[in-house]
């Protein structure tokens, strides 16, 4: 949903606020040329919480609180069933990094560890 805003602004002629960090899609809607989004993130708070990327269209990272990336090469395993981080350093620890700084803090939505089963 981040890059409504944008996107809303750009058909309206209006200023993009600086504090939006989506990408206006309006050129899609218009068949032109789109820039795209090096990383698209999401998180899960049911059963435990998790952080999730998708990087460069390819690299889908997951990430449960307390424990290390991991790293999916959606293009050769669609169900995301091969953990590749350790064979894929570099874009585990770029993933890594962008997963540590994607989050901001919100008092309404402190992340609680996974309970062990």
């Amino acid at each position: 949903f981040y890059d409504v805003l944008p996107t809303l602004c750009e058909i309206a002629a209006i200023e993009i606020p600086s504090t939006a960090d989506g990408i206006s899609f309006a050129p899609t809607l218009l068949a032109e040329t789109q820039v795209e989004h090096d990383f698209l993130y999401w998180e899960f708070h049911e059963g435990g919480f998790r952080q999730a990327c998708l990087y460069k269209g390819r690299w889908k990272a997951l990430r449960r609180l307390g424990e290390p990336v991991q790293l999916f090469d959606t293009d050769t395993d669609i169900a995301e069933k091969i953990d590749v981080s350790s064979k894929h350093p570099g874009i585990t620890e770029t993933v890594q990094n962008y997963l540590d700084t994607a989050r901001w803090p919100n008092p309404n939505w402190i992340p609680k560890p996974r309970k062990k089963s």
